[in-house]
């Protein structure tokens, strides 16, 4: 039988990344985590199902890293701004020049 596994949406993982943060930074937090995992993710506002498996807190990495290790490590991949269409790029698209004139 396939295990279920959960999503985070965007929300949520910027949630878990600082329960990850906290966890990196106090035991206490990270061993209550190891124990009953889904009370201490309510706790930071993140709702997870019953019958799938949490998700495991990662190794606090070596000396130095920045926010973007930690949002890795939640599962947040940032992404880079994409543009999008408006309604006048759309309509003016398939115009020449000389049209516009």
């Amino acid at each position: 039988m396939a295990e279920s596994i959960y999503i985070l949406g965007d929300e949520d993982r910027r949630k878990f990344a600082r329960l990850i943060a906290a966890a990196w930074d106090d035991e206490v937090i990270r061993r209550r985590y190891e124990t009953e995992p889904r009370a201490l993710l309510g706790q930071y506002g993140i709702v997870y199902p019953e019958g799938v498996p949490t998700p495991p807190l990662p190794s606090k990495p070596e000396g130095e890293f920045d926010i973007a290790d930690l949002e890795s490590a939640a599962g947040y991949a940032a992404s880079s701004i994409s543009c999008v269409p408006t309604v006048g790029s759309v309509l003016t698209a398939g115009l020449t020049s000389n049209d516009t004139q």
